[in-house]
């Protein structure tokens, strides 16, 4: 017996749609010989689906649950092994499904959940209700990744977008792993001191700068990278002509120009005078300084031009992208 789930969306530079006609569940009862669609027939939601998470529950396999993308998001159970489905709820299960559909059930009880999202929630009756058990803070948000010890339930590992926490208590305390690389940088570069620094954007972690090596004994410790903009870290670059100035961009075409002495950074996000004109920007626009989408080429005359979904050109030096 085995439940494949399938998921038809969309993604455009500015379009996203989760869901379509190729969404479905499907089951076989001979190891995939023959599939059949569970549909509305079998207890399922009606009409278009998106993304759908299961999860069967270790000490009895009849028992799988469905977080499935709709109209109304729900939970489902079966308790016949996925032949026959029924709503268990449409609250607290519809943090941006089609980024978010993780399941977990305790190895020891069918009816205690994890549903991991922007945070953690905890549920000990089959899914009918939900508690928090990571909040948005404390530990970093957003989380991907559980495992549950099958030998002591009380045993968790989550893996978030910032890094790994263990809990030996059942989720009342974490500790946060903090000697294994886990950081995902986007792109990196350097400047031209002596010693040189790193400059980087990480994946839901800001943008950062670090030595690329010091002349004292000890080594690189944390305390000598310095965050340079807040937000999902892209590109990060320093000027060419003086480093204490670095500009960074984050999502949405948050553009940032950092100042490393006085750790102030002024937002110079490109605008309009017109307030009727709305602008759009990718999740990502990388800074090089030859290539898209800011170009310091022009530094020598000391204009910044930032290349979103249009060009733009600052309209003083270095200061403030606002001409198309």
């Amino acid at each position: 017996r085995l439940l494949a789930a399938m998921y038809h969306y969309e993604r455009k530079p500015f379009h996203f749609h989760s869901g379509g006609k190729g969404s479905g569940l499907h089951i076989t009862l001979d190891g995939g010989d023959t599939w059949t669609k569970l549909t509305d027939k079998h207890g399922l939601p009606e009409g278009e689906w998106g993304r759908i998470g299961l999860a069967f529950a270790p000490n009895n396999s009849k028992v799988v649950y469905a977080l499935i993308e709709c109209a109304k998001t729900g939970l489902y159970r079966s308790n016949d092994g996925g032949l026959h489905w029924q709503l268990v709820t449409e609250k607290g299960v519809g943090d941006r499904p089609f980024y978010y559909h993780e399941l977990y059930v305790d190895p020891s009880n069918e009816n205690h959940l994890i549903y991991l999202h922007s945070t953690v929630s905890e549920s000990i009756d089959g899914g009918k209700n939900w508690t928090t058990l990571l909040p948005y803070y404390g530990v970093h948000p957003d989380h991907h990744a559980f495992w549950w010890s099958t030998n002591n339930t009380n045993f968790m590992i989550e893996g978030n977008d910032g890094g790994l926490n263990i809990s030996r208590d059942g989720g009342r305390n974490w500790t946060f792993v903090n000697n294994l690389p886990l950081g995902q940088f986007y792109h990196i570069d350097v400047d031209m001191e002596e010693p040189y620094s790193i400059y980087g954007g990480m994946q839901d972690n800001g943008s950062w700068k670090g030595p690329g090596y010091i002349w004292k004994s000890g080594g690189i410790i944390n305390q000598l990278w310095q965050e340079v903009m807040f937000g999902d870290g892209f590109d990060v670059m320093p000027d060419p002509d003086d480093s204490r100035y670095i500009y960074a961009m984050s999502q949405q075409g948050n553009v940032g120009r950092y100042d490393y002495q006085t750790g102030n950074t002024y937002t110079i996000k490109p605008t309009v005078p017109e307030l009727k004109t709305k602008l759009r920007f990718h999740w990502n626009s990388p800074i090089e300084p030859n290539t898209p989408a800011i170009a310091l080429r022009a530094f020598s005359l000391g204009i910044l031009f930032a290349c979103l979904y249009a060009i733009w050109r600052s309209a003083t030096p270095s200061d403030q992208t606002s001409h198309r």
